[in-house]
């Protein structure tokens, strides 16, 4: 059975992406991606470590809601995307998050590509710890680890939302259609809709959809 409270931190971090930037107010917040600011030294020696550091910089910067850090995080590509389209990557702060990430696998014989796979963890609207699974999928770019998108666990035991941040408008249709489905759950309570429904979902391997 499908409830509100079964889906929730990493969703919602879903759901935000595409908002409009923050007015800019003249202070500048601290950069919890410093550890990952210049990796460029590191990228080639140390892959495996550098990647997660992203990964975990990144998130941290979305817990926060600093836009700038998590924007910086991002493929040349998707941050070209996140200026032309004007959305910001990081939602509202969320200090009760916690982000615990693992070492990454490498699909690739080129070892070019990273998953880096995390639980967020955070409590739902009964105030029960919620634990939320994705797997962040980046690009190793000349300045070292990047993050070019994400594979998120929206409903348990289905197939991955694969999402791009390097394809604005196919993330848009995903996040409409991840919105319709949830209020359809929720309402209707019903089993998953066929498989023919759920196109969004594993349409492509995480390796092959953000191969350039």
């Amino acid at each position: 059975m499908f409830s509100k409270s079964s889906i929730w931190g990493l969703t919602l971090v879903l759901l935000a992406y595409g908002c409009s930037k923050p007015t800019e107010t003249g202070t500048t917040q601290a950069t919890p991606a410093a550890a990952a600011s210049n990796p460029t030294s590191t990228a080639h020696d140390n892959p495996s470590q550098t990647a997660k550091v992203v990964v975990t910089s990144f998130l941290e910067a979305i817990r926060k809601g600093d836009n700038d850090a998590a924007t910086k995080l991002l493929t040349k590509v998707a941050r070209q995307k996140a200026e032309e389209t004007g959305r910001c990557v990081a939602p509202a702060a969320n200090d009760s998050a916690k982000i615990e990430a693992q070492e990454p696998v490498y699909p690739t014989a080129e070892h070019d590509i990273a998953h880096v796979p995390t639980k967020w963890v955070d409590l739902d609207e009964t105030g029960k710890p919620r634990t939320d699974k994705a797997t962040w999928v980046c690009r190793l770019e000349p300045e070292g680890w990047r993050v070019a998108g994400f594979a998120a666990y929206v409903f348990e035991g289905e197939d991955p939302l694969l999402l791009s941040f390097e394809d604005p408008d196919d993330m848009l249709k995903k996040q409409n259609w991840l919105k319709e489905e949830i209020t359809r759950r929720a309402k209707q309570e019903t089993t998953p809709p066929a498989d023919k429904e759920n196109s969004f979902q594993a349409e492509k391997k995480p390796q092959d959809a953000f191969r350039r």
